[in-house]
């Protein structure tokens, strides 16, 4: 199971730089609040344009230290955008998550594969600048977690 996981996510992410500069990609930060560790976090993450509603996303958050533990996570998500309004737009999402939870008392740590299911909203302040706010929860063996985001992205093209 474990193989698996990693070809679907080794092939999602190699499928998607493939797509990159095909459309538009944006770069941004992330302020989270994870509730497994019960902590907040920062993230960064990059998407781009598979289709004219289809981006793929690539993330990592890192949570600060709370009560003897850490925690880290990649993620590789999809979102199909909904168009509300001429600047808003809503999306649910879907993905493979690799997280790593760490513990400061004993020299332990945990990393696991799961999957991200969720959905956010995003407001385009200027036409280069968005931003968002996301809840996930990360489907993963003991270390399942609710995720809420708040986030930033500058749009560009490669041309």
């Amino acid at each position: 199971m474990k193989k698996m996981l990693v070809i679907a996510l080794v092939a999602v992410v190699g499928c998607a730089s493939a797509w990159a500069q095909k459309g538009q990609m944006a770069a941004g930060v992330n302020l989270l609040y994870g509730s497994e560790v019960n902590s907040v976090g920062l993230g960064a993450k990059f998407q781009y344009g598979i289709l004219e509603r289809l981006r793929g996303e690539a993330s990592f958050n890192y949570y600060f230290p709370n009560n003897g533990f850490h925690m880290w996570d990649i993620n590789a998500n999809a979102h199909y955008v909904f168009p509300i309004a001429e600047k808003f737009k809503a999306y649910p999402l879907a993905g493979l998550t690799v997280v790593n939870k760490s513990y400061s008392d004993i020299d332990d740590s945990i990393t696991r594969f799961g999957l991200n299911l969720g959905g956010g909203c995003e407001y385009d302040v200027t036409p280069n600048i968005t931003v968002n706010f996301e809840f996930k929860y990360s489907i993963v063996s003991t270390i399942d977690q609710a995720v809420l985001g708040l986030g930033a992205v500058y749009k560009f093209r490669i041309p």
